[in-house]
């Protein structure tokens, strides 16, 4: 039996909010602030975490509530990106700069099988097409990039 794809996403906001405090309790701005060489205040972890984890609910709700095809999409690219691609960073991080990554085992027990259960189940319930989903994972990727190139390693000088 598979839980329904609208019973899945308000798991979304949920992770997220469990993945920042795990951010906040292992280090994570100051871990950043080692790996870049560039410091990150408490107020500049925080303010646009807190943010995008209103935004997930926001479009949680969007999509329970409306049930239409943009609504899904948006609401898949946003998860994909901080959520999918967010396990993906840390994976990645940990090879990179030689040590463990804080938010690393909320991306690998929660992000990564949330992510495909939602996907599989949207894919199953019909609730947007695999050209669509791959569309709403790519933007994702690009979000992620452009959070993690500008507000973690300063690209650009930023």
């Amino acid at each position: 039996m598979t839980i329904s794809f609208y019973r899945l996403i308000w798991l979304l906001p949920v992770a997220f909010a469990l993945h920042l405090v795990e951010e906040y309790c292992t280090g994570y701005p100051a871990y950043a602030a080692a790996v870049t060489g560039h410091p990150m205040a408490l107020p500049m972890f925080l303010g646009p975490n807190i943010l995008f984890v209103a935004i997930m609910a926001l479009l949680t709700w969007w999509a329970a509530k409306t049930r239409k095809p943009a609504a899904m999409f948006w609401l898949l690219a946003w998860a994909a990106g901080n959520q999918f691609w967010n396990f993906v960073y840390h994976l990645i991080a940990v090879p990179a700069h030689d040590r463990h990554s804080p938010g690393l085992i909320t991306g690998a027990l929660i992000y990564l099988p949330l992510s495909l259960a939602i996907w599989q189940a949207a894919l199953a319930e019909r609730q947007i097409g695999c050209k669509a989903l791959a569309g709403a994972i790519a933007i994702g990727g690009a979000f992620m990039a452009l959070v993690a190139a500008v507000g973690i390693y300063h690209v650009g000088g930023v």
